[in-house]
């Protein structure tokens, strides 16, 4: 499934990378990610990871989808 989600709390150059390796250690493959506009591209297989499982990882790590 592809999907673009807006993420709050991305500053820099150092948020995307650590959101690209934390989504992509569960096989979430990142399309596309600026912290200027606060979006992620993602694509993920749906049968073995929910949004809202998305959505615990980046708040662990400290950012807020909204």
């Amino acid at each position: 499934m592809k999907q673009t989600i807006t993420v709050e709390g991305m500053h820099c150059n150092a948020c995307e990378k650590l959101i690209t390796l934390v989504l992509e250690d569960e096989e979430i493959l990142v399309n596309n990610i600026s912290y200027k506009n606060g979006r992620v591209s993602i694509e993920y297989d749906n049968t073995k990871i929910s949004l809202n499982k998305i959505k615990q990882i980046m708040e662990r790590e400290g950012y807020k989808l909204k």
